[in-house]
């Protein structure tokens, strides 16, 4: 069983950009030339793309326990939420509520979730798409609430409008659902579309508890408390396992699964900034640790009985502005034409076994087939193109800085923990901005605030990016792109685009047009600047099996264990 933890595809890093340290790759020094891998391209090989250590579970030892240091922990725990949605609360929630029609392949191939459902058959009935979906009757939320056709009916109320009463992400494929009904049997569902939506698995990808239907218990009762008994899988909650005080999160052995047994008997999940985490792995005390900093990488790379597994990270970012803060759009455009992103990815590499180009997408990943460069470029000189702009919109320069109407340009780039590279991107960004003309301050946050600030919209621009989880773009492009989705901010162009990208049925021709939209959007809108994407580094115990850089398939965490 393939756990479901992504929500509509791409999700909100957590602090490190957030919280993991993903992307803020840092900068002190030089690795040999020799030892550098360049980021794979369209024709990249598996081996190159992840690296768990994949064995059968007949060589791994029953039980033990696996040590795991994530930046934070909650406290929101709903991760469907807008402020629960962090990539490390992520993987804690995806430990112990997995619910959802769907697995996902290493390369990022959707597959029926036979734990879950039996059948998935699309047909057209009437000039409508319809959907007949046969769940397995042995699945059940832990407190013995069947997954069934209710439960499919929750799901699709809490996420049918992103203007309703639930702070959901995105509405993504809900919105066009006209009715979900019991069709012979609670286990037999009928799913008929108001209009076309493809590609249709993105319906279901999660299953809610009909508890969530409760919209304060949706947006606000998962605070400090993660209702196991919303949950499913092969592990659960240890009793008093949410430790708030020690910021520990310990998951146990599920006696209610129906499916395959975990190997495990505990796994533990500890909250710790960067520089602990590396520090708890030297000296024992966890089993596995991302290594995708320079300063990280260089404390690691030497620890005894471990190991450095290579894969690529599913990430794409760099900044995001906030249009609530930055207003102007010609003054985040501005931001977007001047920016050295090959500054930010030569900062974010060196001293690493790694080198890349700037990516161009928010969307996909360089090796991906539909991966597309559609970051704006200037025409000539990038400081100048930025200035232009600003004058053109009225500003002019007040000693250092421009201003317009007594109010000077200026704002703070915010990043969060305590690794220095992330500081020395921002550094780096603000200096260049200084030199077009806009003020900018380096804020530093503890990583434990990352969930707070990006769910508040406490930030100008904050160092971020998002993860992605499969090979199609559709849902992406509506969640980042589609102004009713974004507090209003787009315009009725791209809007009508996304609506019609919605309807077209071959998945590369709708990933061309979701390709089309991002460049407009990124030379007109300018909210999301993307710089890289890296490796996904990770240091592991030499005997930890099935885990590791994993591309677009989450851990199977009953998989995981220690070999004989």
């Amino acid at each position: 069983m393939q756990k479901q933890y992504i929500f509509n595809r791409r999700t909100l890093l957590g602090a490190a950009t957030a919280t993991t340290t993903v992307g803020l790759l840092a900068a002190c020094g030089g690795s040999k030339k020799e030892d550098k891998v360049k980021a794979p391209g369209k024709d990249a090989k598996s081996e190159e793309l992840y690296n768990i250590n994949s064995h059968p579970v007949s060589d791994l030892k029953q039980g033990g326990e696996v040590r795991i240091p994530l930046g934070s922990l909650g406290p929101d725990f709903n991760t469907y939420s807008t402020s629960g949605d962090s990539y490390d609360t992520q993987i804690v929630m995806s430990s112990i509520r997995a619910a959802g029609l769907w697995n996902i392949t290493h390369l990022g191939k959707y597959e029926l979730n036979k734990d879950f459902a039996l059948s998935f058959k699309p047909v057209e009935e009437g000039g409508k798409d319809v959907v007949y979906i046969e769940l397995n009757p042995k699945a059940k939320f832990n407190d013995g609430t069947p997954i069934d056709y209710k439960a499919l009916q929750s799901t699709w109320k809490i996420r049918k409008s992103s203007d309703g009463d639930y702070n959901i992400i995105s509405s993504g494929i809900y919105e066009y659902i006209e009715s979900v009904e019991n069709n012979g049997g609670n286990f037999k569902v009928k799913v008929t579309m108001a209009k076309p939506y493809y590609p249709l698995n993105e319906m279901f990808d999660a299953i809610f508890h009909p508890g969530m239907e409760d919209p304060k218990v949706f947006n606000d009762g998962f605070v400090n408390n993660p209702h196991p008994e919303f949950g499913c899988g092969p592990f659960k909650l240890a009793d008093k396992g949410w430790n708030s005080t020690e910021n520990t999160f310990t998951m146990v052995p599920n006696e209610k699964w129906w499916g395959e047994k975990p190997v495990l008997d505990r796994v533990i999940f500890r909250g710790l900034e960067e520089s602990a985490k590396v520090a708890a792995f030297k000296n024992g005390e966890v089993d596995a640790v991302e290594s995708r900093t320079s300063t990280s990488y260089a404390e690691l790379k030497n620890t005894a009985n471990a190991e450095l597994r290579k894969g690529q990270l599913l990430y794409a970012g760099g900044l995001n502005l906030n249009p609530k803060r930055i207003e102007d759009a010609k003054v985040r455009k501005a931001i977007f034409l001047g920016i050295d992103r090959k500054a930010l990815s030569n900062i974010a590499f060196q001293n690493l076994p790694y080198e890349e180009d700037p990516s161009g997408s928010m969307l996909h990943l360089p090796f991906e087939e539909y991966y597309e460069d559609n970051f704006p470029k200037a025409d000539g000189d990038a400081k100048s193109a930025a200035q232009k702009l600003l004058e053109e919109a009225g500003y002019t320069k007040d000693g250092e800085y421009y201003a317009k109407g007594g109010k000077q340009l200026r704002y703070k780039i915010t990043v969060f923990g305590d690794d220095p590279s992330k500081s020395s991107m921002a550094r780096s960004f603000a200096q260049t901005m200084k030199e077009i003309g806009i003020n900018f301050e380096v804020e530093t946050r503890g990583s434990a605030e990352y969930s707070k600030v990006t769910g508040s919209k406490e930030y100008d621009i904050i160092v971020s990016g998002f993860s992605l989880s499969g090979a199609d773009g559709t849902a992406a492009t509506k969640q980042f792109y589609y102004s009713k989705e974004n507090d209003g901010v787009g315009n009725a162009e791209i809007d009508a685009m996304i609506e019609k990208m919605a309807i077209i049925k071959d998945d590369a021709e709708r990933n061309k047009m979701c390709n089309q939209i991002e460049k407009k959007h990124m030379a007109e809108v300018s909210t999301l600047v993307t710089v890289f994407n890296g490796p996904d580094l990770m240091m592991c115990k030499k005997e930890l099996a099935n885990y590791g850089p994993t591309l677009f398939k989450p851990i199977e965490w009953e998989k995981v264990g220690w070999l004989k």
